[in-house]
């Protein structure tokens, strides 16, 4: 333990830190800021309700798709390079989203930021893997580092709607474009490139299938909440997305170096990790989501009113983000990731239940546990996988963050519309009304939600305190133990992990431990 106080945090990675974390809150607020930008942008270029929606729904969406191929480039190609090149990409599709004169090229150039964000988070997931030393270091960046991402979130609708009553709607696009070109410069003169020295296989048939997988799950939970939309198309959506899913796992267990290393999943920790990270997202955004529109459509605020309503939810989402990492001095990992879901559950309960007094407590105890949960479980997932493995579990990290960021809206807002037909007895969902859908039937569908998240955090967290005993000793001897607790994908994977192991011992226990297996076995055979 006392090797992981040992690493100060100077002054490269503190730059290193800042400029991650600017980037990344842009990120956040591209999640949320369009949502009050789209009723005057549909407006002026005469966008049908379902052009709009994709204008929303596009960015998660691209993004998920990217994903997996994005982590494998960072690893071959350089992760510095890689970063700058999303840098450069969301730039250029901030610009043509706000020059846009028509709704088809801003979904074009909203694909394009979504496209570069992902290729943001693949980078930034594998430069703190590989820049931040230490289990307590490096869960401080991945704090910061997902603080920022849905502080970003929760602070979207406020600043969107500040742009749009002081400015533009266009200025939502176009105030990230100095600000990115800002942060363009600063990586290149902070981030120091890498490479993995055995990077995944660039196979063109599992990229797809990654791709189609993410996408077919994302769109068809979104179309649930497009009533326009046949039900048997969302679930012939979902089918597809599954089977492509299978399909894949299926794929990389035959290649001699994985497009992904499936198998890491099977490690409870990392596992559970990754399921808690998108389950607790997708809460958080889709609680965000659905309160934004009741304050507007119910309570009649306007959109920077709306914001400043969900101000208490941001600031304690950063400060758990901020506390988790700073609670690994006193506790585990798991220890620490089941309380952020006892805290999450509880306050998403207590939105569910409380009046209009005491949501403010509600809001703060979600956000509090939501930012501990997304900044130790990242931590979790990439300190478990093997060096040798940052691009896997980066994806597979990713890929959680995206799902649960592409789903919790769609699947909670689909409950909204549900619960609002019903309670006023029409047919369709384009038959009810937006009161009551933002009405009964967002308390319907935060109650429901609520219900179902307290029942996976209760069996998610007995899973992770199942593994808190290997996790204390992976703690205590580092890399040591890491090959103990996964099935590798290959036998080059099982070598390396060995070399890396005995390597990260002193001296002394290299050679000490060779000659007391010797003796064991000398003693088994008398």
């Amino acid at each position: 333990m006392t090797q992981a106080r040992a690493h100060p945090l100077g002054r490269h990675l503190l730059g290193t830190l800042l400029v991650l974390g600017a980037v990344m809150l842009v990120g956040g607020t591209d999640m949320t800021k369009v949502v009050v930008a789209l009723p005057e942008l549909a407006e002026e270029l005469s966008l049908s309700a379902a052009t709009s929606l994709w204008v929303a729904d596009v960015y998660p969406l691209a993004a998920g798709v990217a994903l997996v191929l994005s982590a494998v480039a960072a690893d071959r190609f350089g992760r510095r390079r890689i970063y700058v090149l999303g840098l450069v990409i969301a730039i250029l599709s901030a610009m043509i989203v706000g020059f846009a004169p028509t709704g088809e090229l801003v979904i074009a150039g909203r694909i394009g930021q979504g496209v570069g964000a992902a290729l943001l988070i693949a980078g930034t997931v594998a430069i703190i893997r590989v820049s931040f030393p230490g289990v307590r270091l490096r869960a401080l960046a991945y704090g910061v580092w997902v603080t920022a991402f849905s502080t970003g979130s929760a602070l979207g609708p406020l600043l969107g709607g500040g742009l749009v009553e002081l400015a533009h709607w266009r200025w939502v696009f176009w105030i990230n474009v100095p600000v990115l070109a800002f942060c363009l410069i600063a990586a290149l003169l902070v981030l120091q490139d890498s490479k993995n020295p055995d990077p995944p296989s660039l196979d063109g048939i599992s990229a797809a299938l990654s791709g189609l997988a993410v996408g077919l799950v994302i769109a068809g939970l979104k179309a649930m909440a497009q009533p326009q939309l046949p039900l048997w198309l969302s679930l012939a959506a979902l089918a597809a997305g599954a089977a492509a899913a299978v399909m894949f796992v299926l794929r990389q267990t035959h290649l001699p170096r994985p497009f992904l290393d499936v198998s890491l999943l099977t490690n409870p920790l990392l596992g559970a990790s990754a399921a808690v990270i998108a389950a607790t997202l997708g809460v958080f955004n889709g609680a965000l989501y659905l309160l934004t529109q009741r304050y507007q459509v119910i309570e009649g605020l306007t959109a920077v009113q709306a914001g400043v309503a969900l101000i208490p939810l941001a600031v304690s989402s950063a400060a758990g983000g901020l506390l988790g990492p700073l609670l690994l001095r006193w506790s585990s990992q798991q220890r620490i990731i089941t309380a952020g879901l006892v805290l999450a559950a509880g306050g998403f309960l207590l939105l569910a239940t409380l009046d209009a007094a005491g949501e403010l407590a509600a809001l703060v105890i979600l956000g509090l546990g939501s930012g501990i949960i997304m900044a130790i479980a990242a931590n979790a997932i990439m300190s478990t996988a093997p060096e040798s493995r940052t691009a896997d579990a980066g994806a597979i990290q990713e890929t959680s963050f995206a799902l649960g960021a592409g789903t919790g809206i769609a699947a909670l807002g689909t409950l909204a519309i549900h619960h609002g037909v019903i309670g006023q007895g029409s047919g369709t969902g384009s038959g009810a009304s937006a009161a009551a859908i933002y009405g009964p039937g967002v308390d319907a569908a935060l109650g429901l939600g609520a219900f179902l998240y307290a029942a996976f955090a209760l069996g998610a967290g007995l899973i992770v305190l199942s593994t808190a005993e290997s996790g204390r000793v992976q703690d205590a001897v580092g890399p040591r133990r890491a090959p103990s607790v996964r099935q590798p994908a290959t036998e080059r994977y099982r070598a390396e992990s060995g070399e890396e192991a005995a390597a990260s011992r002193p001296p002394a226990a290299r050679v000490a431990a060779p000659a007391g297996a010797r003796y064991e076995r000398e003693r088994c055979a008398r």
